[in-house]
């Protein structure tokens, strides 16, 4: 799943910074080709308890994950741009940079 997350990271990260190119703002194609990574992320998060912290932390986990998916899901229907980078930006990477490699290691030390 590593690589997964990795390479989801990636893609995401050249599509949050396509907003600040004009011309690519309204192009929602990108995050739709991404959408089937997304759901592998969080069904593989959702599944079972991926961080050692309390079970009250990890539901509000979930749970923020789950309003981040429904914002994006809410961006492409209605076109909205902002909101879909803002799910993206501030949503959806900050939960894949908790299980990049040097977010990994910083853990373990």
């Amino acid at each position: 799943m590593q690589d997964k997350i990795v390479n989801l990271y990636d893609r995401l990260k050249v599509i949050s910074d396509d907003f600040l190119d004009y011309q690519k703002r309204n192009d929602f194609m990108p995050i739709r080709e991404c959408l089937n990574e997304i759901q592998e992320f969080a069904v593989w998060f959702m599944g079972r308890k991926q961080l050692d912290i309390d079970d009250q932390t990890w539901q509000k986990l979930k749970k923020r994950l789950m309003d981040t998916l429904g914002d994006i899901v809410q961006s492409i229907e209605q076109q909205d741009y902002v909101l879909m980078h803002d799910a993206v930006t501030y949503g959806l990477i900050e939960y894949l940079k908790i299980f990049m490699p040097d977010s990994m290691e910083e853990m373990e030390s």
